[in-house]
């Protein structure tokens, strides 16, 4: 059985960790946050560890992590394991370039909902989406059994360098967002305008529900772009 270690249990991590499962990994779950973690647990995701050095993972293993950029920052910059490691963060730019761990494969998942947190997650949610594998100064080897692991969760793996990546999300998915944002703080400052909303403003607007933390984070590490 192959085993997977979640650093991160909200959406994006615990979908993992529920896809994994149900390819027959065992995984287990770790967040700063106890109430993502009780949730994850609580969705049959994950077993709670302490802490990413309380499991013992070898090179057989995989460390995702799946925690906002500047988190997975920190961790890549100075984590000591011998497993694969891989980070989920929508930058890539960065994390490659601070990246002290051996085994180190920067990805993307190209999917998502507008709500958050363990409680929204669903085995399903990569299913026919795109997942940007980064083979910046990646073993190649490595990077095959990435692609894999996206393949058996259902999406399509996209090879694609750090810069261009970086480049494209910015164009398609953190500038609409700063607009969808400023759209319905726009319309929600004229009264009565929402009223009138119909479905083409709330398509536009509909990402604006999303966690605006993890989206000043997310423009934070992108923001040459």
């Amino acid at each position: 059985m192959s085993r997977a270690l979640i650093s991160g249990t909200g959406l994006i991590g615990t979908s993992i960790a529920l896809g994994l499962r149900k390819l027959g990994w065992e995984t287990l779950g770790w967040d700063a946050d106890p109430t993502a973690l009780a949730g994850a647990v609580s969705a049959g995701a994950v077993a709670p560890v302490e802490g990413i050095e309380a499991a013992t993972l070898g090179p057989d293993d995989l460390l995702v992590l799946a925690s906002p950029p500047s988190s997975v920052l920190a961790a890549v910059s100075d984590l000591d394991t011998a497993a694969l490691v891989i980070d989920v963060a929508s930058v890539k730019g960065p994390i490659i370039a601070a990246a002290r761990t051996p085994r180190f494969v920067g990805t993307h998942p190209m999917a998502g909902r507008e709500v958050t947190g363990p409680d929204a997650a669903r085995a399903a949610l990569f299913r026919g989406a795109t997942w940007v594998v980064v083979p910046n100064g990646a073993d190649e080897e490595d990077v095959e059994r990435v692609e894999q692991i996206v393949t058996d969760l259902g999406a399509r793996s996209v090879r694609m360098s750090a810069e261009a990546h970086d480049a494209a999300v910015a164009r398609i998915s953190h500038v609409p967002q700063i607009l969808a944002a400023a759209l319905l703080e726009g319309a929600e400052a004229v009264p009565g305008a929402m009223d009138l909303a119909a479905g083409s403003f709330r398509d536009l607007t509909r990402v604006a529900s999303s966690d605006p933390a993890v989206w000043m984070d997310i423009l934070t590490a992108n923001r040459r772009e």
